[in-house]
């Protein structure tokens, strides 16, 4: 075989990789992994809570996270009725984007998603325990946490209070404050620390889970209001109020920076974690041996994580279709 023959046979398989995987990743069943490079099957990375044979955790969606968290049923806390995601009625005034509005984009999250804001709430049991839980989605203007989302935050949180639930649970991947909400976008750190400051004293235990990149207001807020903080892998990074970037320009140089500044491990060694896990498969778990020891519960009979499985994989396409 010559080197023409070869190079025609790999021009072929080529060919065939790229008819199988369009350039568009988010309307193929395919993902590239940003560590080892590797191009996985959407329906594998499903089946094994979308972590990569390398241990690179993609986003989880957050209806396969309640699907994950929760033992059975749960029940949607929906957002609040007539919240103005846009109060400032954004608009670009100037330059190559005048006339853009920004509830454009609002309305263009909401058709990718399903949801009404970048939250997720919902109500069940975990591993036998009343639980509130909250997701961000990261595909809603990255995790925003705009008015919208303060009300739907609070919405949960006296929920939870009334129900008197035995567990919150609020799962962050966040950007940081919306910033095109101006003013009433920061009065939402105000309304998350109160709510979370009722949940305390209605002696409600609250963990927070690190899954993403968390950032800003969000950072700054409700984020270390938690009586546990978890880091779901060693993967996550990004964990800060600015990036390096802004950072350095303040420290007037990044050989101050450490390497390891923003991420999993360097926040754990700061003592501004308490857990780092291996991989999410352990959360549940983890969670719970936590929630009854300080609920002084009967211990807790631990389930193995190879019997923990999502529902049939033949419902990938229409679960995750709307939620990766």
């Amino acid at each position: 075989m010559n080197w023409i023959t070869r190079w025609k046979k790999i021009g072929i398989k080529v060919k065939q990789i790229f008819k199988r995987q369009p350039l568009n990743q988010e309307a193929t069943d395919w993902k590239n992994c940003p560590q080892c490079k590797k191009i996985s099957y959407k329906p594998d990375l499903y089946n094994n809570s979308y972590i990569c044979e390398c241990s690179y955790h993609f986003d989880l969606p957050p209806k396969l996270r309640l699907q994950s968290l929760f033992d059975s049923e749960y029940k949607i806390i929906e957002a609040p009725d007539n919240i103005d995601p846009d109060p400032l009625d954004f608009e670009v005034k100037d330059g190559a984007r005048e006339g853009y509005k920004y509830i454009n984009k609002i309305k263009k999250y909401k058709k990718i998603t399903g949801q009404e804001t970048a939250l997720m709430c919902a109500s069940g049991n975990v591993s036998g325990l009343n639980a509130v839980v909250l997701c961000f989605n990261p595909k809603f203007g990255d995790g925003r946490f705009g008015p919208a989302e303060n009300e739907h935050f609070l919405k949960a949180a006296n929920f939870a209070i009334k129900e008197k639930v035995d567990v919150w649970i609020v799962v962050y991947q966040s950007s940081g404050i919306d910033v095109h909400t101006g003013v009433a976008g920061l009065a939402g750190m105000t309304k998350s620390i109160i709510a979370m400051n009722e949940i305390k004293k209605n002696n409600i235990p609250t963990f927070c889970v690190a899954a993403r990149a968390t950032a800003g207001g969000t950072y700054a807020s409700s984020f270390f209001m938690h009586d546990f903080i978890i880091i779901e892998s060693k993967c996550v990074e990004n964990l800060l109020f600015s990036g390096k970037r802004v950072t350095a320009n303040i420290l007037k140089g990044t050989d101050q920076i450490p390497d390891d500044f923003g991420t999993g491990p360097g926040v754990m060694k700061s003592g501004l974690a308490d857990i780092t896990l291996e991989n999410r498969k352990e959360l549940k778990e983890t969670i719970t041996k936590l929630a009854y020891i300080i609920l002084k519960k009967e211990e807790f009979k631990s389930k193995n994580v190879e019997e923990e499985a999502y529902e049939d994989p033949e419902d990938f396409k229409k679960t995750a279709s709307t939620t990766s």
